[in-house]
């Protein structure tokens, strides 16, 4: 027990001296998330088309110096994740080719929690950085949202989807890297990023039909983070 009591003892010290002189920094950020998914199984090639869900995200970060150049960076954000898919085919009215079709957006929310390592280089006023780890996160609610389509697109009222079937798994765990820049200013910095979420654990999964669903996807945002 006395040696345990040690060991804490001594890592805490060596924390303390190497952040005594480093500057934790705690903001907010906002930005766009491309969503898309990987579809697996017997149904993969007889899907319709699908394209990318354009959603929001927003959350908050803290930044903990490590070292100079190393990191920890936990964030909490809120995300829509999600997927569109569409059919479409051409009927002849009046001697005339018209579009006729349907579309679906499947929007997920998620509450997620980014544990990044961030590696900087550069000056006190301007920095690039790397920043990749593991994301845990957690499906709050799912929305379809039917859209049909002659000439022009009639969007048609919204279904709720039951996340607490047993296809669905609301809790995903997923990958992040990315790159980014930041510039300070005033008591803090403005920071903008690029990245991308891998998604290991599947969304949706139906043995019966053989379909895996995993969520994957981009998503650019800038923010300011106050340094104290």
């Amino acid at each position: 027990m006395r040696s345990l009591r040690k060991i804490t003892l001594g890592i805490s010290s060596f924390l303390l001296i190497m952040n005594a002189d480093a500057q934790i920094s705690v903001g907010g950020k906002i930005g766009v998330n491309f969503a898309d998914t990987r579809v697996n199984g017997l149904l993969e090639n007889y899907t319709p088309d699908q394209t990318t869900y354009t959603g929001f995200t927003a959350g908050v970060m803290a930044e903990i110096p490590m070292t100079s150049a190393l990191s920890f960076r936990p964030e909490l954000n809120y995300i829509q994740k999600g997927f569109t898919v569409s059919q479409a085919f051409d009927v002849e009215l009046l001697g005339i080719d018209m579009p006729i079709g349907a579309k679906a957006n499947t929007r997920l929310n998620y509450m997620e929690m980014p544990l990044l390592l961030k590696y900087s280089i550069g000056s006190d006023q301007t920095k690039v950085y790397a920043i990749a780890g593991p994301n845990i996160a957690y499906a709050t609610s799912a929305e379809l949202r039917p859209v049909a389509t002659f000439i022009i697109d009639f969007n048609l009222p919204r279904i709720p989807i039951n996340l607490d079937n047993d296809i669905y798994n609301r809790w995903e765990v997923s990958g992040v890297v990315g790159v980014g820049g930041e510039v300070k200013a005033g008591p803090g910095k403005i920071f903008m990023d690029g990245r991308y979420n891998l998604g290991f654990t599947s969304m949706l999964e139906n043995p019966i039909v053989n379909l895996n669903i995993k969520n994957q996807g981009f998503n650019i945002s800038a923010g300011y983070a106050y340094s104290f």
